[in-house]
């Protein structure tokens, strides 16, 4: 089946109002504003945004109103070439509404109202749909969660790359059909019990997953590729950071991307690891927010002048595969025999 889409994603969108503040403040006092701005947001939201803008074809799918809030989402998102055409008009929808409180360290404070958030259900998005996609990317912070879409999803054939925060057995339960786990250092050790997490990956993956990916921000990453794979660090690279807020979930997206291109795990996580590091250093603090969001060449640049000879050359000859979309083939039906098989599970 041809694929119209690298990455699809549902889950959760935000309207982010984005205060910054020169520290972070202790309770009982007073602190000016330096930049009040707003932005787009939440976790499946921000990773297709930031497809969108490294030129994947992405899709959002959600249950949105056509109310405010809702119209400056679909906007953002059509701003970085996301395709919105899929998101379901419910009167009772919308995205979640936060406030982020951000030192001049790039560490934030999120404060959330989810009161309108209705999740996609399964019969929202019709089979042909779901297999339009090379990637589906979910999330879960809290219930209810995608479990039931996610399910579907998996039994389509398509992969699942999963991006898990929240903690209850429907967390644990996603994680487990997840053909890509990309989770923070957090969840891992709640879901495990290991405070380490090279450990917390391990266990993580003993599953039949493609890659397991245990993110710990400014110390990088750890993933295992297949089945028990060695787990293996991947260091974030040095910057300046102006804004964490959203490299996770530009890391997310950055990484679906690559795989849905067919980049080997190791070559996927470099890239992903350069675009959360640009979002990271926001220009230099000239940009926030979404627009903060790297393009393309931004992170070829970054790689070509943080990557030593001679893995450089080669690593960015295997990167073009990023520059235009492929179609079904053999490595294609792999990815979906290896997300049949029987799922392990992780105590």
């Amino acid at each position: 089946m041809t694929k119209l889409y690298d990455v699809m994603a549902a889950g959760i969108a935000a309207v982010d109002e984005l205060l910054y503040v020169s520290e972070y403040p202790p309770l009982n006092c007073k602190v000016p504003i330096h930049i009040n701005a707003r932005h787009g947001g939440g976790p499946a939201c921000t990773a297709i945004a930031a497809v969108g803008a490294l030129h994947g074809r992405a899709a959002y799918v959600a249950r949105l109103d056509s109310g405010e809030l809702s119209n400056y989402i679909r906007s953002a998102l059509h701003d970085r070439h996301v395709n919105i055409t899929h998101i379901v008009h419910d009167a009772d929808g919308g995205p979640y509404h936060s406030r982020i409180v951000i030192d001049a360290a790039g560490h934030r404070n999120v404060f959330y109202d989810a009161s309108r958030y209705r999740v996609i259900q399964p019969d929202h998005l019709p089979d042909a749909l779901i297999q339009s996609a090379s990637v589906f990317l979910l999330d879960h912070i809290t219930e209810p969660s995608l479990l039931p879409l996610a399910e579907k999803v998996h039994r389509l054939g398509v992969p699942i790359l999963a991006d898990i925060e929240g903690h209850s057995e429907s967390a644990l339960a996603l994680a487990a059909i997840a053909d890509f786990l990309i989770v923070p250092a957090e969840f891992a050790s709640w879901a495990t019990g290991e405070s380490n997490p090279a450990a917390a990956c391990g266990r993580l993956a003993q599953t039949q997953r493609l890659a397991t990916v245990v993110t710990s921000g400014a110390d990088g990453c750890r993933y295992s590729i297949r089945p028990a794979g060695p787990v293996q660090h991947k260091p974030a690279f040095s910057v300046e950071a102006f804004d964490t807020t959203g490299c996770g979930d530009t890391f997310h997206g950055a990484f679906a991307l690559a795989v849905a291109r067919r980049l080997a795990i190791d070559d996927a996580i470099t890239f992903a690891t350069a675009a959360a590091a640009l979002k990271a250093s926001a220009a230099s603090g000239k940009h926030r927010g979404w627009d903060a969001l790297p393009g393309l060449e931004d992170v070829f640049l970054f790689l070509r002048t943080r990557t030593r000879e001679p893995k450089r050359a080669s690593l960015l000859m295997r990167l073009e595969a990023l520059r235009s979309p492929t179609q079904p083939s053999g490595s294609d039906c792999e990815l979906k025999r290896i997300s049949d098989l029987p799922k392990g599970h992780f105590s």
